[in-house]
């Protein structure tokens, strides 16, 4: 069964306690395999005993009904009209739980990748209702930063957690080399932003690098970073919960609907070059 597995006394409990008393919504920033889900989890279960009940979405879950034998993975990568459909699907769903929990305890507490564009609508400012939930400082995007140390230690887990899964979404998770992958991507933005010199070793994660350009990514947004020094070891599955919480996500009609605008109004290959240039704000 899942536990809180936070030392009282450490810096994430007490970051976690201040979001549970000041915010509404929670976004968990960053890479695959910096640790966003067990921290959801953990964030989770703290806010349920404090009395707040807790509403969850998750890239993994909230994309898949967005795909189909026409947008499928390809090589674990996700299409990029399943990008598109997906991101701007929360944004506009945003504004819409806020209305239903208004005056309530609610909290919504979801993970937001930003890596090529998973979610990165969030992070954008744009004119329309979401803007003032998400520039509110009831809006926080958390971010964690694994040491060198940790993250080589969530890689290695990765690996035999995705060969023998104590969840179903387990299987579904990144696999390390996908990790590395995704890393030097993120590597290769922050040359592009003038971060790191692109001359530099992409090859190594980069603690202070990988802040830095998150950083740039959402600074239009309230952002706390959560350094990770020490590894956590959790008790279960980081997917598993003492009873099925509230989920934000999409239906299948409505996200085929969703679909189908886009295609109507964007082609495959605007969809591309926005999607090379994801991380532009």
């Amino acid at each position: 069964m899942p536990k809180t597995i936070l030392p009282e006394e450490s810096p994430i409990y007490r970051c976690f306690l201040d979001l549970i008393r000041s915010a509404d919504r929670v976004f968990f920033a960053g890479l695959p395999g910096v640790g966003k889900s067990l921290l959801l989890q953990q964030l989770t279960l703290m806010a349920l005993e404090a009395g707040r009940p807790a509403h969850l979405f998750q890239w993994d879950t909230a994309r898949q009904p967005f795909e189909s034998p026409r947008f499928p993975l390809d090589r674990g990568a996700t299409h990029p009209m399943v990008i598109k459909a997906a991101g701007t699907w929360l944004r506009g769903s945003l504004p819409e739980w806020d209305k239903a929990h208004s005056g309530t305890d609610a909290i919504l507490i979801g993970e937001v990748p930003l890596i090529g564009g998973r979610f990165m609508e969030i992070a954008r400012p744009a004119d329309d209702e979401a803007e003032s939930l998400l520039a509110d400082k009831r809006s926080q995007f958390v971010l964690p930063v694994p040491s060198r140390r940790v993250r080589a230690l969530i890689e290695s887990r990765r690996e035999a957690s995705i060969a023998n899964p104590a969840h179903e979404n387990e299987a579904q998770d990144a696999p390390p080399d996908l990790l590395r992958a995704l890393w030097q991507d993120l590597f290769h933005v922050a040359a592009q932003l003038g971060i790191v010199e692109s001359s530099a070793n992409d090859e190594v994660y980069s603690p202070e690098i990988y802040e830095a350009t998150y950083r740039h990514l959402l600074r239009h947004r309230q952002v706390k970073a959560l350094p990770i020094d020490e590894p956590l070891r959790p008790v279960a599955s980081v997917y598993d919960f003492d009873a099925a919480l509230p989920q934000l996500i999409p239906d299948r009609k409505g996200a085929q609907a969703l679909l189908r605008e886009i295609e109507a109004a964007t082609s495959i290959e605007q969809l591309k070059r926005a999607a090379a240039a994801w991380y532009q704000l």
